[in-house]
């Protein structure tokens, strides 16, 4: 239970910044109350720095060089019942304690360490409390007042002055429990309390849109997706703003955008899975027939050719061969949409003549027009007005549309191609005067495999899939197709492509 709480960031962050308020708080204690001590010791020494010099002017603790202890006796007593917070030691050049105001059972050191008295004395100003050796213990430090003691020019010793005495330790001690002290820290304490449940508090603040929006996640990955698209979550991701510049906003847009592109690549994948089942039902079905009559021809044949003449067996080969061709030409169709659903198509963009392609298009189709005495047009003929594409796309645009006018327009009928420049594009028009589309059919017409009421396929290799590839073509140069037809009038095909600069 509680591994799995430490998991959270709120607790995380909670517990993170408790212990760095506690480490603060604890380090700023220590830091104040030294820096207390260090302050208060730094204006004593400094008051009373030229309090040894003036106990050296004004009593006599050397005689003739000797020192006088009876008379330095006397004098730190007298100056022990004025002032007991110093505590005065007498020394000699070398720092050996020769006489002292403390009682002699507290005194542990016989000498002191003359190097922080050379540093007092040789300081024009104190900026730093200066600490020297403290008789009464092996490893304490306090500060002084130090004089030197001079006779007939020569350092004969020094008055050694510990400001702050045992009495004043002692004091120190005792008020450190006082009410004044137990107050600060009390309020101290509270301070600290109200700073880390602030913290807490606004933290909670900060982590609640993190913690709503994994609330979401979880959501949407326990209902998944559908074939319809995400379910519903109970909080709507559209709370989530783009334009905003809070960083849980940018996360739960992010978030949004993740969800909806998977949205797509998940219709998409149901899209194709779809599109797969029904091609290889048109595919079964479109093969059938082609290859029944394949089969049937090639079975005639091989059981007949001993009892045929020569003129029928090659009509039977012919009518096989033929039966082929159509098998091969609507696999290669099959072939291509798929490639085109892929979304992995490279276009190659140049710049082209599009009356000069047309007419490659319409040269390449004329025997099959002249088969039903269709005639063929473009205009203008106008080899200047060029065009931005792939020429090869555009080709098979072309041809399409062209054999699909031919297939549905009856015999002595025409076929027009005209463009026309308009507003740096050309408008492309592809017009038939033949049977015509059924009005309720013309949604329907660029899908795979789609036959119109009034289609005519003849005995072709086309399984609807001309119009569906032409769409697609057209898709990859970001143009529309459209058409308007009107039975037994005609029908036409339009389209735009960008005019080559």
């Amino acid at each position: 239970m509680i591994k799995k709480a430490l998991q959270k960031l709120y607790v995380r962050l909670s517990l993170a910044f408790f212990f760095s308020f506690l480490i603060v708080g604890i380090f700023s204690a220590v830091l104040f109350i030294y820096a207390s001590r260090a302050h208060q010791q730094e204006i004593t020494q400094i008051m009373h720095s030229e309090l040894a010099e003036h106990v050296v002017h004004h009593y006599l603790l050397f005689n003739k060089g000797e020192p006088d202890l009876k008379a330095a006796k006397q004098t730190f007593h007298d100056l022990m019942i004025l002032g007991p917070n110093f505590e005065f030691y007498l020394l000699d050049q070398s720092g050996n304690i020769l006489s002292f105001s403390a009682k002699p059972d507290k005194i542990k050191l016989k000498s002191i360490d003359l190097n922080p008295v050379r540093e007092f004395l040789s300081s024009p100003k104190i900026e730093k409390p200066i600490q020297g050796s403290d008789p009464r213990s092996f490893t304490n430090r306090k500060i002084f007042s130090v004089a030197p003691i001079v006779n007939d020019n020569k350092t004969v010793g020094y008055l050694y002055v510990i400001l702050g005495s045992e009495i004043y330790d002692k004091i120190a001690e005792a008020l450190f429990d006082s009410k004044i002290l137990r107050l600060g820290l009390g309020v101290f304490i509270a301070g600290l309390i109200f700073s880390l449940s602030a913290t807490l508090f606004f933290t909670g603040w900060l982590t609640a849109p993190l913690s709503k929006l994994t609330h979401q996640v979880r959501q949407v990955l326990a209902s998944g997706f559908t074939k319809h698209g995400i379910k519903s979550t109970a909080e709507p991701l559209s709370q989530w703003r783009d334009d905003c510049e809070n960083e849980m906003h940018i996360l739960g847009s992010a978030f949004k955008d993740v969800l909806k592109k998977l949205e797509e690549q998940y219709q998409n994948v149901i899209t194709i899975d779809e599109l797969r089942k029904e091609l290889l039902s048109h595919i079964s079905h479109d093969l059938r027939t082609p290859l029944a009559s394949l089969l049937g021809y090639l079975e005639t044949w091989e059981i007949n050719r001993n009892n045929v003449s020569e003129a029928d067996a090659e009509e039977y080969i012919f009518t096989a061969k033929k039966n082929a061709q159509k098998i091969s030409n609507l696999i290669e169709q099959l072939f291509e949409l798929a490639h085109l659903d892929s979304g992995n198509v490279q276009v190659s963009i140049e710049q082209f003549s599009i009356a000069e392609l047309v007419q490659d298009v319409l040269q390449k189709l004329s025997i099959s027009a002249k088969e039903k005495n269709i005639k063929l047009d473009v205009t203008p003929h106008n080899s200047a007005l060029k065009v931005v594409g792939d020429i090869e796309k555009l080709e098979r645009v072309f041809t399409n549309l062209v054999e699909n006018a031919i297939r549905h327009t009856n015999e002595g009928g025409s076929i027009l191609i005209r463009l026309s420049e308009k507003s740096r594009l050309v408008a492309v028009e592809v017009s038939d005067n033949g049977i015509g589309i059924p009005k309720d059919d013309l949604p329907h017409i660029f899908e795979p495999h789609f036959k119109a009421g009034n289609s005519v396929r003849e005995n072709t290799a086309h399984g609807g899939l001309g119009l569906a590839i032409t769409k697609k073509l057209l898709d990859l140069h970001k143009s529309k197709i459209k058409v308007k037809s009107n039975v037994n009038e005609g029908t036409t095909f339009a389209f735009t492509l960008p005019c080559a600069e």
